[in-house]
């Protein structure tokens, strides 16, 4: 691994670098939080994707790994990454609609409940990270195919 072929300064390095960090710190953090609140006492739970949503952070975790390796050992970037790229955006995909699901049923609960003054559930960090790092493995993507485009030769006619 030469580190020294790679360019950090090109958009889909970076790209590639920054969607799989923040994917990863996904997996970590918190999702979505569910809350109650009654005679001065609060209990509150939290769900992330590691343990909650489908288990979606192992594969993202992977994932994202496997998207650093392949950008690192100068794999055939327009195949591999891409097919890396893409089954990373999936799989984050995947664990946006959980989280919005869950917490949309949670608030729907809550409102046919009629405890809204003492129960609440919301988006956490980990949400908005997430689809921070999808937007930026979805741009990579875009680079990685649009230079792909540029570097194939002409057809001839």
């Amino acid at each position: 691994m030469d580190l020294k072929k790679i360019d950090f300064k090109e958009p889909t390095t970076i790209c590639v670098l920054v969607g799989s960090v923040l994917m990863l710190l996904a997996s970590f953090l918190p999702m979505s939080q569910a809350k109650i609140s009654m005679l001065g006492m609060s209990e509150s739970t939290t769900g992330n994707l590691m343990k909650d949503y489908g288990h979606q952070g192992i594969f993202i975790l992977i994932l994202a790994v496997a998207a650093v390796v392949v950008l690192f050992l100068g794999l055939n970037r327009e195949k591999i990454l891409s097919a890396v790229l893409g089954a990373l955006v999936a799989f984050g995909a995947w664990g946006v609609f959980g989280v919005f699901k869950d917490v949309s049923d949670a608030k729907k609960e809550i409102k046919n409940s009629g405890a809204g003054e003492y129960m609440k559930a919301s988006y956490q960090f980990g949400f908005f990270v997430l689809i921070i790092g999808i937007a930026a493995i979805i741009g990579a993507i875009v680079l990685i195919s649009m230079n792909s485009k540029k570097n194939a030769p002409a057809a001839q006619q």
